[in-house]
Formats: C-alpha cells, sequence, structure tokens
C-alpha cells in the first residue's frame, strides 16, 4: 500500500528470516577470515623470531705456552768453490786422467794435451835466451875496451857512447829472451790442468784426441765439504729475529738446520757466517749465508731447502690458532668473547709462526676466550652462543694475567747466564 509522499515497504516474515540468515552468515565468513589472517601473521612472526637467532661458535682460551722462536726460510745448496776447467792454450787433448763423478784431489792432473809443440817452443826461446846472453857478454867486453882506450886518449867519446848503448841494448835482450822463456814454460806447464782444490768434478765436455781452442770449457767442479747455504729474509723477520736475540754475534743462542725435500731434517746443523751490508731495493729483503759439514756429500750444489731458525732459549707468550687471525687494510685482529657474551675485536700485533698457531706479542690476555669457528657470522657487538669444544683443544691459561711475565724473562735469562758460565 503506497501514501503520497512516503513508500511503505513490508517484507513478510519469510523474506525477513533469510535476511537475519544472511548477516550471521557474513559475520561467520569474517570471523573465520580474521582468525586465518591473525594466524598468519603470528606464523610469519615465528619465522621471522628464527632468522635473528643468535650465531653459534667456538672458541678458545688464549694463555701462555712456553715455545721455542722459529723461522723458516727457503735456501739454495752453494758450493764453497766451484770452477769450470778452461784450456788455457790451443791445442790437442791427449789424455783424461779421472772418471766423471769421481772424488779428485787437490793438484791431482785431469787432462793432458799434447806437449811436442809447447816442449818446441820452450827449446827455442832457451837458444835465443843463450844467444841474447852471448851478445850482452860480447857488448860488456867492447865496452870495457872502449873505456881503457879512452883512458890513454886512443878512442872518441862517441865511441864509448855507442859501447855503453850496445852494452844496454844487450841487457835488454836477454831480458827479453829470458821472459820469452818463461812464457814457453808456463804454456808447457798448461798442457797439465789439474784440479786447483779438493773436489768432485762433473762430466767432461771434449772426447780424446779433439781440439781445444784457448779457454774451451772442459769440465766443471765444485767442493763438497763444508758447503754453503744462501737464503734471504724480509726486513720484518729481520727485525723479528733482532728483538728475539737470534743474531747475536756468538751465536750460540742460535740451532740452524736444513729441511729437505722429502721433509727430513738433514743430520748435521750449520751456523750463520755472513749477512750482507745491504738491503735489496728490489726485494725488501737482506742476504745471508750458513755453513753446514757435507761429509756424506748429501748436499748438491744448486739444490733448494729450507733452511730452519731455531731460538733454543724457550720463551713464554700467548700463542693462539691461525684460523683465528683475520686481517685489515690497517692491522690484524681477532674476535674475542666478553663476559656477557658479546663479540669484541681486539686489534693484535703477531709474532712468528708455529705449526697451525701462531705468537701473539700485544693485544690479548691469558684467559681471553677467542673465537676460532663461525667467523663470518659474527660482528662486534652481537650476542653469541658458544659451542663446547673437546678439551684437547683448549689452550690452557699457563698464567693468570701478564703480571707473570717477568718471572719467565727472568727464567731466561738465568739459563742464558748459566750457559755463559759453562764456557
Amino acid at each position: 500500500m503506497y501514501k503520497k509522499g512516503l513508500i511503505n515497504i513490508r517484507v513478510n516474515p519469510v523474506g525477513r528470516s533469510l535476511m537475519l540468515k544472511n548477516r550471521s552468515l557474513s559475520f561467520f565468513v569474517l570471523a573465520v577470515t580474521s582468525v586465518l589472517l591473525l594466524n598468519g601473521c603470528l606464523k610469519k612472526k615465528e619465522a621471522t623470531v628464527q632468522v635473528v637467532q643468535k650465531p653459534h661458535v667456538t672458541v678458545e682460551k688464549a694463555g701462555y705456552r712456553s715455545y721455542t722462536e722459529r723461522f723458516s726460510f727457503p735456501g739454495r745448496i752453494d758450493a764453497v768453490n766451484s770452477v769450470a776447467l778452461k784450456a788455457r792454450v790451443a791445442g790437442f787433448l791427449k789424455e783424461r786422467l779421472f772418471e766423471e763423478g769421481d772424488i779428485v784431489k787437490k793438484g791431482q792432473t785431469l787432462f793432458v794435451l799434447e806437449r811436442e809443440p809447447f816442449e818446441a817452443q820452450v827449446a827455442e826461446a832457451a837458444a835465443n835466451l843463450a844467444k841474447a846472453q852471448a851478445d850482452a857478454k860480447n857488448a860488456k867486453l867492447n865496452l870495457d875496451r872502449a873505456l881503457e882506450l879512452r883512458k890513454t886518449g886512443n878512442v872518441s867519446q862517441s865511441t864509448v857512447d855507442t859501447r855503453q848503448a850496445e852494452d844496454s841494448v844487450a841487457k835488454a835482450q836477454v831480458l827479453q829472451a829470458q821472459a820469452a822463456l818463461n812464457l814457453a814454460k808456463l804454456d808447457l806447464g798448461y798442457t797439465n790442468i789439474k784440479a786447483p782444490f779438493t773436489g768432485k768434478i762433473g762430466l767432461s765436455i771434449y772426447s780424446v784426441g779433439e781440439y781445444l781452442p784457448v779457454n774451451t770449457t772442459l769440465a766443471s767442479m765444485v767442493s763438497y765439504d763444508p758447503t754453503y747455504v744462501l737464503f734471504s729474509i724480509s726486513e720484518r723477520e729481520l727485525l723479528l729475529m733482532q728483538n728475539a736475540g737470534i743474531l747475536e754475534s756468538n751465536g750460540d743462542n742460535l740451532a740452524i738446520s736444513l729441511v729437505m725435500a722429502d721433509s727430513s731434517i738433514y743430520r748435521y746443523g750449520g751456523q750463520i757466517n755472513f749477512t750482507d751490508v745491504t738491503v735489496d731495493d728490489s726485494t725488501d729483503t737482506v742476504k745471508m749465508r750458513a755453513v753446514f759439514p757435507n761429509p756424506n756429500k748429501q748436499l748438491i750444489s744448486g739444490q733448494f731447502v729450507s733452511v730452519l731458525l731455531e731460538y733454543e732459549a724457550p720463551e713464554e707468550k700467548i700463542v693462539i690458532s691461525q684460523a683465528a687471525l683475520m686481517s685489515s687494510a690497517a692491522s690484524k685482529y681477532v674476535y674475542v668473547v666478553d663476559a656477557q657474551n658479546k663479540i669484541v675485536n681486539k686489534p693484535v700485533s703477531v709474532g712468528t709462526e708455529q705449526g697451525k698457531d701462531i705468537v701473539i706479542l700485544d693485544g690479548l690476555e691469558a684467559g681471553d676466550r677467542v673465537v676460532i669457528t663461525g667467523l663470518q657470522k659474527v660482528r662486534p657487538g652481537q650476542e653469541v652462543i658458544i659451542d663446547s669444544v673437546p678439551a684437547a683443544k683448549l689452550t690452557p691459561a699457563v698464567k693468570a694475567d701478564k703480571t707473570e711475565q717477568p718471572a719467565a724473562k727472568t727464567k731466561k735469562t738465568t739459563a742464558k747466564a748459566a750457559t755463559q758460565a759453562k764456557k
């Protein structure tokens, strides 16, 4: 039913009931949707919490250890004496009086050249000398005769002067002939090529019967006992060795050994006998040389070895695993876990390597917990979880703090004084 100006809508009871049911269904769907959305947010939040979990690391406790200062350098064996045997005169090779690879003695004849041409030159030079001596004798007699006649005025002064000049020329010719004879004898002696020192001789380049020009190399020869080892050290290593007292002049505190190519240790020790006076500006290294006994001829000239320098007096220093050490452009540093289990960046100054470990000269104290694994996952200030490690891998804290370091130094000084007293 409609009235003017008004709209009157009547809804029957059945329609009204359907509307209420639809409204309830909408509320139900909305509620379910809200629950699902809330559940998804909670799961997302839980996932976010899992991402920011504390990282796990393993640590070792820094502690003092008794160790021996050690340096290793690549080196090369070099013979004390090495020579290329050459023919000083030209001629045919007549004899070879050794077996290649033999040990030859100083003064032993090794090669003989054909001697006959040189013997003939010696004979000719001797004859020339005899003639010159005879001419000189005659010139002397003529001069003496002229001087006697000059006293009585039977000869002019110019004649006397001529006889004096002839006498001088004759004497000079004697000297010249004598020098030629000496040279001929010297060349004859060069036909016997002898060993200049005791050593080992190599391959013979020429065979018997071949013609040898002057300065032809016949073979090489080297001494073998003792032998040198040449190596170079950097300026930094030189300073570390000087600070450790390794380069003291007496050398009593230094042990030098060789590590061979098969990692075996050479049975004899050596001694440094030369340190260069300048630094090589192209490599920033200093050349050094050590001498080693070689009675068994195990060391061969040109062979490559590792030179191991060890400071015999043990020292007490903090030593950590090299795995914990990190580097930046400015310095070296390690990560340490503090009492609140947070990461702290500690710059350190390092010494020499000790196998898989390295000496820390400054920057750490005994008892510091140094991170050795998980370094890529942590940053300074970040809280971490420390995983346990086997007890055998922990570094024992031998000293509680640095106040006990002087005691170690006193022990070292006392040991050194005792050694000097024995001498």
